[in-house]
């Protein structure tokens, strides 16, 4: 039995001691501040209660002492005055003519043992006498109706001594209560919370208590203890249900669980070993970490890695590494916890792993497709190079044939010669393929309705097909759209026909062992999004003509996939092709502000998807005065360095009733944007510049004035990709050249806090 309330006696024995000690403290400190107060204030309280028994006594005695002297009766006024002499505050009692002439005086020599009174009677030499005693005090007052004055000299000794004795006795009351306090509390500590948390204590530690008796004894808890001992019977069950779970929840998991007592061996693993590490758990029982990847090194940087974590003092750790087994290379991610106990030591340490192949093969083919992107750069600017060479050698060539056939009479000659302009010609042509892949063949761009052009197409291209072949148009979903939404581009129509045949031909090549062979071309509206964008970083436009040819041919290896667009490059015979047609395609295609992506699978068939910037015509009707929305004189910052661009677009903002303000390069936009902030409503900005390009001007501008509005004019023949700025927030994109009905049309959107909104 004493074992059993040994902790409870502790515990009231520490209550009481702590309670006793906390009051005891408080007590001292209020009783300190009391006695310093007391002692600070003693002095003003005695002089204040001694001032009121003199003024009663003064208002007393002068009325007594008028009718006395009304009376003529100076025996009377004797006897009070050696009477009221006599106690222990009046030490004397003087009357004083208004010529200083001594009526009359009672003194206590117990209380003056000396004091010298001269004729006429001076009162501030009976002061000093006064002051001269510590303990006197003296008081006067004019008799009423009579030239004489009453004087008191009293002594303090009395109201201090009642002072003390009424303070002493008040101390000791509260020092009596307090006490009697901290008892009353030890016994409701005792019995409120002392023997209640001594019961649930057992209640907890039992742990085999039914609810029957948890019920009971919640009856004798008090509402605190008893709700403490429901949440600990409710944590209880769900500690039991979640050792029951934990087994099932671990081999459920899709990674692999892992956990070690020492930080060197494991002590115990799921059963998803043997899915993701192809080791039974039962082998990684008792074997060093990380033993089961067979590579000491890695196993080496592992451990290392471990031991600067626990020497920081880390909870968390992420690995990744190789392993390599039957020749098979597989990533794998692993998250480390570990706990560490009182004395900051590894307590237990958790592992979670992951096969993480796919992800790392994703990330490296990313990294091929960018190098492959580098790399075709790379070659469009060597192309490029090497065309204008030869462009300029062939011109050469033309001028000297020219000069030979004007001198040349000889039949033969001629016909050599004619054979050598052929074969110029031919060059010609391949070199405007190689500049097409460069992005740097000349172009005649004009407005084109796809649905007209691909019925036109079809129709020419449909003799150079075989009869078996099935080649169709899918158009109803682009027709689908509102009528006055054409589905319009700008591009060189000459140029897109070579794509569109180059395409088209290389599908009926592939399909030519097919049993049924066909060529599907479809068209359809799309808007691309955030990640669209990024992904194709060409495109020029978040609103896009998707065109797709698709064939049911033999497909492209997956080994020359990466090649494909690569100039030079061709799976042909030899005299069938040059290599040049689908790197044109690619470099036409990109030169117009769009993009060009395939998908293909070996037997199944090729899909070529290009993403073309759409002009949605909303109406037929020409922009006139009538349509144009007319601006206030705000003030627009016009950015652009080409100076007859530049003239001329501030010429029709002017006739739009805005006031441009010029600059020709980003520095002097920023410069001018700095000095005239607070005017400025709206920005042009050309994006390809010399020095600070359009998109750093933006970002310069904007930090200044987050919310500017930006309207990025530009045309279609770019070499670079579009910035995340083009596509931000109160910005938006106009291709050169720009209808006037859409630029007013934006403008008024642009200063109404709408840019941008249609493409959320």
């Amino acid at each position: 039995m004493d074992q059993q309330w040994g902790p409870m006696h502790q515990l009231h024995h520490t209550l009481k001691r702590d309670l006793t000690n906390t009051l005891l403290i408080w007590s001292t400190a209020f009783f300190a501040l009391l006695v310093v107060g007391f002692l600070f204030s003693f002095h003003q309280i005695e002089h204040y209660m001694l001032g009121l028994v003199a003024d009663h006594r003064l208002s007393y005695q002068t009325r007594e002492f008028a009718k006395h002297l009304d009376q003529q009766d100076n025996r009377t006024i004797q006897q009070e005055g050696d009477t009221l002499a006599q106690g222990d505050i009046i030490s004397a009692i003087l009357m004083v003519d208004a010529s200083g002439e001594l009526l009359h005086l009672s003194m206590n020599k117990n209380s003056i043992p000396a004091l010298v009174l001269t004729q006429p009677v001076n009162m501030e030499s009976l002061q000093k006498q006064v002051k001269n005693h510590g303990h006197l005090h003296l008081f006067k007052r004019k008799i009423p109706g009579h030239h004489a004055t009453l004087a008191l000299i009293m002594d303090d000794r009395p109201i201090e001594i009642a002072l003390f004795s009424a303070t002493t006795w008040t101390a000791l009351l509260l020092l009596a209560l307090v006490l009697i306090s901290i008892k009353a509390l030890h016994i409701s500590l005792r019995r409120s919370l002392v023997i209640p948390v001594e019961k649930l204590r057992h209640a907890i530690n039992d742990g085999q208590m039914d609810q029957q008796a948890i019920m009971a004894l919640e009856q004798t808890l008090p509402d605190e203890a008893s709700e403490i001992l429901d949440i600990f019977d409710h944590l209880k069950h769900a500690h039991t249900d979640m050792r029951a779970q934990i087994t099932t929840m671990v081999a459920t998991m899709p990674s692999c669980f892992w956990c070690s007592n020492d930080g060197k061996t494991y002590t115990g693993a799921s059963d998803r070993t043997v899915d993701i590490l192809r080791v039974p758990s039962s082998e990684l029982m008792g074997h060093p970490l990380w033993a089961w990847t067979g590579n000491q090194e890695q196993i080496a940087v592992n451990h290392r890695l471990l031991q600067q974590g626990i020497a920081k003092k880390r909870t968390r750790l992420d690995f990744a590494y190789q392993v390599t087994s039957d020749g098979d290379t597989r990533w794998f991610g692993e998250n480390i916890t570990i706990c560490y106990d009182k004395q900051d030591q590894p307590s237990v340490i958790y592992g979670i792993i992951n096969d993480i192949s796919k992800r790392k093969n994703s990330q490296q083919q990313q990294a091929e497709a960018l190098e492959e992107q580098h790399r075709l750069q790379a070659t469009s600017t060597l192309v490029g190079g090497i065309a204008h060479e030869f462009n300029n050698a062939l011109a050469g060539m033309n001028g000297n044939l020219f000069l030979i056939r004007q001198a040349v009479t000889d039949e033969q000659a001629l016909v050599r010669i004619n054979r050598i302009e052929q074969l110029i010609n031919r060059s010609a042509t391949m070199i405007e393929r190689m500049l097409a892949f460069s992005r740097q063949c000349s172009t005649h761009p004009s407005s084109i309705d796809l649905i007209e052009f691909l019925e036109s197409f079809r129709i020419s291209v449909l003799p150079a097909l075989p009869e078996t072949l099935r080649f169709e148009l899918h158009l109803d979903a682009i027709r689908k759209r509102q009528r006055s939404e054409r589905p319009l581009i700008l591009a060189d129509m000459q140029k897109l026909q070579e794509v569109l045949f180059q395409l088209i031909d290389n599908a009926r090549l592939a399909t030519r062992h097919a049993i049924a062979p066909r060529i599907d071309v479809a068209l359809e509206y799309m808007v691309a999004n955030d990640d669209f964008l990024r992904h194709h970083a060409g495109l020029s436009s978040r609103e896009l003509l998707h065109l797709t040819i698709e064939d049911n041919g033999n497909g492209i290896p997956d080994e020359i996939k990466r090649r494909v667009f690569e100039p030079f490059f061709t799976t042909r015979e030899i005299g069938e092709g040059t290599g040049l047609g689908l790197s044109m395609a690619h470099g036409y295609i990109h030169q117009i502000g769009g993009d060009i992506d395939f998908d293909s699978h070996t037997g199944i068939g090729t899909t070529f998807h290009i993403y073309l910037p759409a002009i949605i015509n909303h109406s037929d009707v020409s922009p006139s005065d009538s349509t144009i929305l007319r601006g206030h004189n705000e003030t627009i910052l016009v950015v652009d360095d080409d100076k007859m661009v530049r003239e001329s677009t501030c010429s029709i903002l002017e006739r739009m009733g805005y006031q441009p303000v010029p600059a020709k390069n980003g520095e002097q936009a920023v410069e001018i944007f700095t000095r005239r902030q607070a005017e400025i409503r709206l920005v042009f900005m050309d994006i390809l510049m010399p020095g600070i390009n359009g998109i750093e001007a933006t970002r310069r501008i904007r930090k200044l004035s987050p919310d500017m509005p930006v309207i990025f004019l530009t045309g279609y023949d770019r070499t670079q990709p579009l910035e995340p700025e083009v596509y931000a927030e109160n910005t938006e994109l106009i291709n050169k050249p720009f209808r006037i009905s859409m630029l007013s049309d934006s403008i008024q959107q642009a200063l109404a806090g709408n840019l941008g909104k249609s493409q959320e």
